[in-house]
């Protein structure tokens, strides 16, 4: 990206950026000179435009049509050129309304932050949901149920709580699931549930006593939660792309909802965001993934007790008024942080 773009031809990017974004139709020259506020003539537009072209910024998308930025022109627009708005009055309202300011259910709160970027945006909202991988085990239960099934139950430190029902090949005693746990709560208890399933894998590899069975339930209840960490995310409003020209259009928006579905990938890429802070963007290709090839992506991480716990944000077309998105992503980030952070 060039550093030495001089004023005029950023001025005239600038303005041939945000006549693209507000209305979808390529930029001439001489609407840009016209639009742009400069004293210059039509000719002298037409060649910067062309050096801009030349150096990656715009492109024609037909031989006599005016210009549109690339992902490069977006990107320098973002990065160098981009005055943000800040949230309105009412946004922000909204959003203390939606995701409130008292003690949430956590479940409640998350969806709720996604269908409010999704509302404000007529986008995809998202939220990656806080990894449970580093969930510190708060206790272990084991309780007998019918003869030969014992109910398994495995409570976090945040009060999270899974179950699973276990069958035996004979009936087990109060005494010996109190014993159990009893073992499994004093040598696991407050580890990271990826610490417990390693120590549990080392420990059962060799051994084969009924009790182990037992021992070994616990132990998939804890990767179940992890292997769940791998779809943990709420996405709301992806069919209001349907309604967006920039991606209508047959195969790349069905590759973009058959994505938005899946969300492994899409999970894959907000991990990656959330080792940044701030809000990130990503244009076009700078994703990484294919079907997003034609959306920019924004995201903004929020904080639970000093750490990143999780990222939320918006696909939607290159073509979005980020000066509008970048402000609402991150305000909305920080209100999740602090409601999620508050004692229920």
């Amino acid at each position: 990206m060039s550093t030495a773009m001089d004023a005029r031809a950023r001025h005239l990017l600038k303005a041939l950026v945000e006549s693209y974004i507000a209305d979808g139709q390529p930029v001439g020259s001489r609407q840009l000179a016209r639009d742009a506020g400069l004293n210059v003539s039509a000719a002298t537009v037409r060649n910067v435009m062309a050096d801009l072209e030349d150096e990656g910024y715009l492109c024609a998308p037909h031989t006599s049509a005016g210009r549109v930025p690339t992902d490069l022109g977006y990107r320098f627009f973002i990065d160098a050129l981009l005055h943000l708005v800040p949230l309105s009055v009412a946004s922000s309202q909204l959003l203390l309304r939606r995701i409130g300011a008292h003690a949430p259910d956590a479940d409640q709160v998350l969806h709720a932050a996604t269908v409010v970027l999704s509302e404000l945006t007529h986008m995809a909202g998202f939220v990656r949901v806080p990894r449970r991988a580093m969930r510190i085990l708060r206790h272990v239960d084991f309780i007998a149920v019918r003869e030969r099934q014992i109910l398994a139950i495995l409570v976090t430190d945040k009060g999270e709580v899974e179950n699973r029902l276990i069958h035996t090949d004979r009936p087990m005693g109060a005494g010996e699931l109190v014993q159990a746990a009893n073992f499994f709560n004093a040598t696991f208890t407050g580890k990271p549930l990826h610490e417990v399933t390693q120590s549990l894998h080392r420990e059962l590899r060799q051994s084969r006593h009924e009790m182990d069975l037992i021992l070994r339930s616990a132990m998939e209840l804890g990767e179940d939660m992890l292997e769940m960490d791998q779809q943990r995310m709420l996405i709301e409003g992806e069919f209001q792309l349907l309604d967006l020209p920039d991606l209508a259009g047959g195969e790349r928006l069905r590759e973009l909802l058959e994505a938005v579905h899946r969300k492994r990938d899409l999970v894959n890429l907000l991990d990656a965001s959330m080792l940044g802070s701030g809000v990130r963007i990503f244009v076009g290709s700078e994703s990484g993934f294919a079907p997003l090839a034609g959306c920019s992506v924004v995201t903004a991480p929020y904080v639970l007790d000093g750490e990143v716990a999780g990222v939320l944000g918006v696909i939607g077309p290159m073509r979005m008024p980020y000066q509008d998105i970048i402000p609402l992503v991150d305000n909305t980030a920080r209100l999740l942080g602090h409601a999620l952070s508050l004692p229920s």
